[in-house]
């Protein structure tokens, strides 16, 4: 005989379980976002659903998704790094002018760009995890010194052409994809491998779901925290040596406003502000939305005035899901 005791409750229970699995899977609402744009915009437009629009989606998703995947770090400890698009222009800048007006060797180029980076990056991660200082208020300082410095190293002026090795990493391709693409997919396996497999990863998350809690346990917070500001420099350096290669010139103005792209990107993916919920993968699916809804706009000519309103509220909507996500998650 049938045992049909418990059945009237079972299926509520188990499509509130299947719910709370759906809602913990980060990176979601960034894959269905990009699939409905999509969608969208191949009704509304003719050369959207084209392969070399497709191909220029990415290319114009690399810099902001390098910027990202470097801020999904800090983000993950619940700090955040405004500077990024400012130390960008720092290290892609003035390694852009000593190249063209020294003659410096193209790949000590490259490396000065990551030193740059990552020797900001340490200095912002000083500050904030043994100084004790509020990171928005350190990074957003950064965001003018930097950007000011960047400017007064270059005394204001642009630097070109670049030599062929960087045009080659900005403009190059590699059979059909773009070498910006092939740099960008390259860095977030790596930082996938170091947040999955590594214990810098695992105390990343540990660090940003309850700081005190990582301290009592042994985690050392403080030199996780700085590692993750290093990351996050030596993403700026990488997007400045692609960015400078993209435009075929360095300056200090390069790259002005992509930070806020690129937090919006890491949020978009469904990388909590609050810290230790997120997935690197879904940073990039923030940044290719963020690129698609960009390209959209341009193919079907509405005014910039309303795409920067358009961005906004994508922005303001993403950040709303995550706060009320994170209530629905704490009062399972």
């Amino acid at each position: 005989m049938e045992d049909r005791r418990g059945a009237g409750p079972t299926g509520p229970r188990q499509a509130d379980r299947l719910l709370r699995r759906i809602m913990r899977v980060d990176w979601l609402g960034a894959a269905i976002g990009v699939v409905l744009v999509i969608v969208l915009l191949s009704m509304l437009s003719p050369y959207f659903l084209t392969g070399g629009n497709l191909l220029t989606i990415l290319l114009q998703t690399a810099v902001v998704a390098i910027l990202a995947g470097g801020q999904t770090f800090v983000i993950l400890t619940a700090q955040i790094d405004l500077s990024t698009a400012a130390v960008m222009a720092l290290a892609g800048g003035v390694s852009g002018m000593i190249m063209v007006h020294s003659g410096l060797n193209p790949y000590l180029g490259i490396a000065l760009s990551l030193a740059i980076g990552g020797a900001v990056g340490f200095v912002n991660g000083v500050l904030v995890a043994m100084a004790w200082l509020p990171s928005f208020i350190v990074t957003l300082a950064g965001l003018s010194l930097w950007r000011g410095l960047a400017l007064q190293l270059t005394s204001g002026y642009d630097s070109s052409p670049m030599p062929d090795v960087i045009g080659a990493v900005g403009r190059g391709e590699v059979g059909p994809v773009p070498v910006p693409v092939l740099i960008m997919l390259g860095c977030f396996v790596l930082a996938a491998l170091v947040l999955r497999e590594t214990r810098l990863g695992r105390y990343l998350y540990a660090i940003g779901s309850n700081e005190e809690a990582a301290r009592l346990v042994g985690i050392r917070v403080a030199p996780y925290k700085l590692a993750a500001f290093v990351i996050s420099g030596l993403s700026s350096g990488i997007a400045g040596v692609v960015l400078i290669g993209r435009l075929d010139s360095s300056g200090g103005e390069i790259g002005a406003g992509l930070e806020l792209d690129a937090i919006a990107a890491v949020v978009l993916g469904g990388t909590s502000l609050f810290g230790g919920r997120g997935s690197i993968w879904g940073s990039l699916l923030g940044a290719v939305l963020m690129a698609t809804i960009r390209n959209g706009m341009v193919l079907l000519q509405i005014s910039p005035f309303l795409q920067l309103v358009t961005l906004g509220l994508v922005i303001l909507l993403a950040v709303g899901l995550d706060v009320l996500r994170v209530r629905k998650i704490a009062r399972a």
